[in-house]
Order: C-alpha cells, then sequence, then structure tokens
C-alpha cells in the first residue's frame, strides 16, 4: 500500500480554514493546499526538524493524505509526479530517496507538514490569500532593482513622518536584507529613527519581521536593515562559503571557523583561537544545528584539524561524525556520566600541558609548538548544555575549570543549548566564555543571557544570528545549509 501523508488537527483545521477563508469554496479538496504547503516548504533553507515534525501515526481528529492524489504516485502515465518529488527532495536534503521508499515518504509528510504550519504564520485569515501566495509563494527569489527602489521610496516617505531628514545614499542586497544607507541631516535623527523602528515596520507591512536601525561608520550615516519575505531569501550553501577558510584572512587565524555570512552575503571568520570559548543559544528551529556544523566543517578543512571531543546527549546531531580520525576517545559521548568522565579528562590533559610548558619554559601552546612539543590544539563541542545541566548540576565544575583556564593549553569549549537560561549558562560560566552566537529566542531574557542585551528575540530564524565576540561589536550574520553530503564528504 502506497503510504498516506498524515496530518493533525490543527493541520486539518487550518486547511479548511484556508479553503473557506481564503478561497471562499469550502468543497475545495485538501490536496491543493497540501501541494502548496509542500512548495513552500521546498523553498526554505534548510531540512524540516524531525523534532518538530516527528513521523505521525493515524491521529484521531486529523487526515490522512493519500501519496497517489498528492504527487501522482502510482497513477498510470504522465500523471504520477512521484520520480520528479523524489528527485527534488533527494538534492534538497542530500541524499537518495529513490533507495528508500520509508524516507520518502516520512520527509514528504515533514515537508506537507512544515508547509502548512509556515503558511499558517504568513497568512492571517481574513486577508487576502490570493496575494499572499503571489508575495510569499509564487515571487522569483530576491529583489530586483526596482522593487528594491520602490522599498527605498518608501523608508523615505515613512521617516519624514515620523520626522527624519534622511536621504538615500545607497541600496544593497544580502541574501535575507535588503540595507539602506541613509544620509541624516540632524544629529537628534539617529535617537529619533532608532525609537521608531517599531513604527517603520509597522508601516512597510513587516509583520514579526523587524526593521533595524545602525550607526554607518560615516559621518551621520546611518544603515536602515529591512528583512525580505522569506520566499525572497538567497540560498547560501556550504559550497558557497567553504572557500573562505583558504582566504588570506582566514591563513591569518589559528583555528578559522566561517559561521555562515554577513548581512550583505560576505563570508564571515571568527578565530575560536581568540574566542577562546564560544557558547550558542537558540530555539528549535532557530539554526543552531547548522551553525554546530558549520564549526565542526570549518575545523576538519584545516591542513591541521584539532582533535575533538563531541558530547551529544541527544545522539542524533553528531552521529555522522562518528568516523573521523580525530575524534577523542570513547568516540561521540552520549550520556552524562561519560561526559563528566571525558570533562575531568581534559582537566588532567590540561594540567599536563601546563607541566610540559614548565620544561619548555615556554608559556602556551603555540609557543610550545613552536619548540616542537607537537602537542595538537583540543576543540570539546557540546550541544544540548540544558539537558546535561537538567541531569546532573556537577557538570558545570570541570566546565567552569576548563573556560577558566583552558586557554593556554590549547584545549577549546564551544558550548550550545535550545534553552538559554542562567540555568543553564551560570554566571561563573559565562564570564568566562565572552564569546557568543545568539540564534532565534523566543524572549528577550533569553538574549540577555547569552548576549548581555536584547534583539535575538526578533531575528528571523533558520541560521540567522547575532555574533558576539570578544572584544568586537555585536554583527548580524546569516548561517549556511548544510547537507548530510557536505557532513559525510569531510568526513570520508
Amino acid at each position: 500500500m502506497v503510504a498516506r501523508v498524515q496530518l493533525t488537527e490543527k493541520d486539518k483545521k487550518f486547511i479548511e480554514e484556508v479553503m473557506t477563508a481564503g478561497w471562499g469554496r469550502p468543497g475545495l479538496d485538501y490536496w491543493t493546499v497540501a501541494r502548496l504547503a509542500l512548495a513552500r516548504s521546498l523553498q526554505q533553507t534548510t531540512a524540516p526538524d524531525p523534532e518538530m515534525f516527528p513521523i505521525l501515526s493515524v491521529q484521531d481528529e486529523g487526515i490522512q493524505l493519500h501519496a497517489a492524489q498528492l504527487i501522482g504516485e502510482t497513477k498510470p502515465g504522465d500523471d504520477d509526479y512521484s520520480d520528479v518529488y523524489r528527485a527534488l527532495i533527494s538534492v534538497y536534503e542530500g541524499r537518495d530517496l529513490f533507495a528508500d521508499e520509508v524516507a520518502f515518504h516520512a520527509a514528504l509528510q515533514r515537508h506537507v507538514r512544515r508547509g502548512l504550519a509556515t503558511m499558517a504564520t504568513e497568512w492571517a485569515s481574513g486577508t487576502d490569500l490570493n496575494h499572499y501566495l503571489l508575495q510569499d509563494l509564487f515571487t522569483d527569489g530576491a529583489q530586483n532593482g526596482e522593487v528594491a527602489a520602490e522599498l527605498g521610496d518608501q523608508v523615505t516617505r515613512i521617516m519624514a513622518e515620523m520626522g527624519v531628514d534622511g536621504r538615500l545614499v545607497r541600496t544593497e542586497q544580502g541574501p535575507r536584507l535588503t540595507r539602506f544607507t541613509f544620509q541624516l541631516s540632524q544629529l537628534d535623527d539617529l535617537n529619533r529613527l532608532k525609537r521608531g523602528e517599531e513604527k517603520l515596520a509597522f508601516g512597510l507591512g513587516l509583520g514579526d519581521r523587524a526593521a533595524t536601525v545602525s550607526s554607518a561608520p560615516v559621518e551621520r550615516q546611518v544603515l536602515v536593515d529591512i528583512p525580505r519575505a522569506v520566499s525572497q531569501w538567497r540560498t547560501v550553501d556550504w559550497n558557497d562559503v567553504k572557500g573562505s577558510l583558504r582566504s588570506d584572512e582566514a591563513r591569518a587565524m589559528t583555528l578559522p571557523i566561517c559561521l555562515g555570512t554577513n548581512v550583505l552575503g560576505a563570508p564571515l571568520l571568527i578565530d575560536l583561537a581568540e574566542a577562546p570559548h564560544l557558547f550558542l543559544g537558540g530555539t528549535t528551529g532557530s539554526g543552531k544545528s547548522m551553525t554546530l556544523h558549520a564549526i565542526l566543517l570549518s575545523l576538519l578543512a584545516l591542513e591541521a584539524p584539532p582533535d575533538l571531543l563531541l558530547i551529544d546527549p541527544k545522539a542524533v546531531e553528531f552521529a555522522g561524525y562518528r568516523g573521523l580520525k580525530n575524534l577523542l576517545p570513547p568516540g561521540v559521548v552520549t550520556s552524562v556520566g561519560d561526559a563528566f568522565t571525558a570533562l575531568n579528562g581534559l582537566i588532567e590533559e590540561m594540567n599536563r600541558r601546563q607541566d610540559a610548558f614548565a620544561e619548555l619554559e615556554v608559556r602556551d601552546l603555540a609557543e610550545a609548538q613552536a619548540a616542537g612539543s607537537g602537542l595538537r590544539r583540543i576543540v570539546a563541542v557540546i550541544d544540548e548544555l540544558g539537558d546535561l545541566f537538567m541531569q546532573s548540576d556537577d557538570i558545570q565544575i570541570p566546565l567552569i575549570r576548563l573556560a577558566q583556564k583552558a586557554r593556554s593549553a590549547g584545549i577549546h569549549l564551544v558550548l550550545a543549548t535550545q534553552r538559554p537560561e542562567a540555568a543553564t549558562f551560570p554566571g561563573m560560566l559565562r564570564s568566562n566564555v565572552p564569546s557568543r552566537v545568539a540564534l532565534t529566542v523566543q524572549k528577550g531574557a533569553e538574549s540577555r543571557i547569552i548576549l548581555d542585551e536584547g534583539g535575538a528575540e526578533n531575528l528571523l530564524g533558520r541560521g540567522d544570528m547575532l555574533v558576539k565576540f570578544s572584544g568586537r561589536q555585536i554583527v548580524r550574520a546569516h548561517g549556511a545549509r548544510i547537507q548530510p553530503s557536505d557532513i559525510s564528504g569531510a568526513v570520508g
């Protein structure tokens, strides 16, 4: 029997709302809306999160969509489009779905469900559905010059209504944002414009997408960043940015990491050795996992990759790295007990290195390597730090000690959590991990835990991030899409 796509009661109600309030056609079949949802999901930059969209069995009060109606599977001749969808989703997710019937139907279900959830957040019942479809589903990607110029005129007009006198001097388009540079007439206009960010977003009809205002490095110039609709984003793949790891900028770094691109599309590099530790926080769907993979792929791209300690309490995220030769024993750590032992092992290694430095009469790993010690840098990457803390508060003891003293020994921490709270990023740890990456969070308080200031609650999700690197101003960046093939290629 051909697999069916299982949808929840909530999914069913949204489809019925689209058919009645959107089109005024309650008799329209479910398949039309489901196909639109499938297309909407495939426009997004990353595969659906299995935790957010798990595979469902038959749902009480839900509906089942037969693949024969959804994609024509098993229909005769040209009415069967299933191979087309297999090819599309295989390329999108970087895996062969022709060879795995179960995986294909699971992916199909996830994409339909995510597409429905996305449409439910973007389209407000009672508004023009056809206009929504035209703007967010059927547009052909990034804005052209005419549309950007029209948007610039709108921004200029709204600024004038706010009492801000600004002259538009430059328009630039990044992967997700359009940036307008304005020359202001008066110094007070900057504060007036910053206070009016919400009015600017409201006037442009941005909905939940926040407009942001910041100072430019030129006198009396200001940058106004306007996010585009998701359908107008330009996807940045890992292949688009990994070449930056061979640039002169990267060669001047000890442990270069490419987090993605800045808002205008240029690769964003940081040196983990200078960080010297990094904390990442972001809710489900924020792109935290993609950012962790970008860090690991960056490290694996080095001529002399560091040794890696990978701790993954959910035993899912780092499974693709099990074959690494530079993975410290006992391989990918999944239990809190093994994590505690492994971290204490790093403390012992740190102490051994400090003793070796004393014998060599050097101060740190870089000098020891110059003296011919042969020691390698070590990077410990921990996903879901909050899960570890929930199981054992003792785990923070070795983490704090490493954060305090491990830099000179060439040992660096990358810590990530979906729950950026005081309990999962305590003060002693926070004070010794100055470099942070905030992806989308639910509340301003969570943003302040990560960055010591708000802002991350207004991000766009899917890799949109604020990067606070030690000693530098906060910058905005967008993560790259990383496919399973990128990971397998780096490991293999």
